[in-house]
């Protein structure tokens, strides 16, 4: 059974997966973007067959020393534009970011025949929707729940930073505790709202939530809206077995 590494590269975290078929079986997260050591690591006595990299950061500090030390594997280099499970119909998908494509994907393969709605809680929020056809249309990008704290600080005189939670408050009776509610109940009524829209025009809607603060939200929301803390993960595998090269052949994304 083939065995494949998928490595998610942001700006400030390194996040890599073994899969054995569609299995995941072993997983890691760093936070040092530019020392491959943590992979080597990682990959101590593994035997690979092929490696799909996702990346919106910067590669530095001998990856390129790094992959080849793990072996020969064919690779493939995942974008927003990349060959997909979901037919596309983004207008500008060299713009897309892969990591929204991967939650497509992963989220249209979890409910196949059902309208899909893949929301990510990280740095920003992203919304993305797959029809009961297998078309991807995009969605909606909004402020994260951190990013929503730190600029009503950034962005004013005198308003502190908070650090909300989700048993904020609805009622704020100081500055702080008025600040934790809009941050979180702000970000609550958001995703309520809008999936409350999306559902009013598509029937059977499946929503999924992934991200950092997707556990936080789930509990937040109505019953029936699942949490997956590795979607992005599997959509990314996902694009990488479309994009899989033929044995000997370099894929279309091939080694850079």
């Amino acid at each position: 059974m083939m065995t494949d590494l998928i490595l998610d590269v942001g700006n400030t975290r390194v996040k890599a997966a073994l899969f054995s078929g569609s299995r995941m079986v072993d997983r890691a997260m760093w936070d040092e973007t530019g020392d491959p050591g943590p992979l080597l690591a990682f990959m101590a006595g593994r035997t690979i067959d092929h490696i799909g990299i996702a990346r919106s950061g910067r590669l530095e500090g001998g990856w390129s020393e790094a992959l080849r030390r793990i072996g020969d594997p064919s690779l493939t280099w995942l974008t927003g534009a990349s060959p997909s499970p979901v037919r596309s119909a983004y207008r500008t998908p060299d713009t897309l970011g892969v990591d929204r494509l991967a939650n497509a994907v992963a989220g249209a393969q979890l409910f196949p025949g059902r309208p899909t709605l893949a929301i990510d809680l990280g740095t920003c929020v992203t919304y993305d929707l797959v029809d009961t056809e297998g078309v991807y249309h995009g969605g909606i990008i909004t402020p994260g729940f951190r990013m929503r704290a730190r600029a009503m600080h950034e962005f004013t005189a005198r308003l502190p930073e908070v650090f909300p939670t989700e048993d904020a408050a609805l009622i704020g009776t100081d500055t702080l505790s008025s600040l934790a509610s809009g941050t979180y109940h702000g970000l609550r009524a958001e995703l309520k709202a809008l999936i409350a829209e999306f559902r009013q025009q598509h029937e059977r809607l499946a929503v999924v939530l992934t991200g950092g603060d997707a556990v936080r939200f789930a509990r937040g929301l109505e019953n029936g809206i699942f949490a997956h803390p590795f979607l992005t993960l599997f959509g990314l595998h996902a694009l990488s077995l479309f994009d899989r090269p033929a044995a000997g052949a370099p894929s279309s994304r091939s080694r850079r």
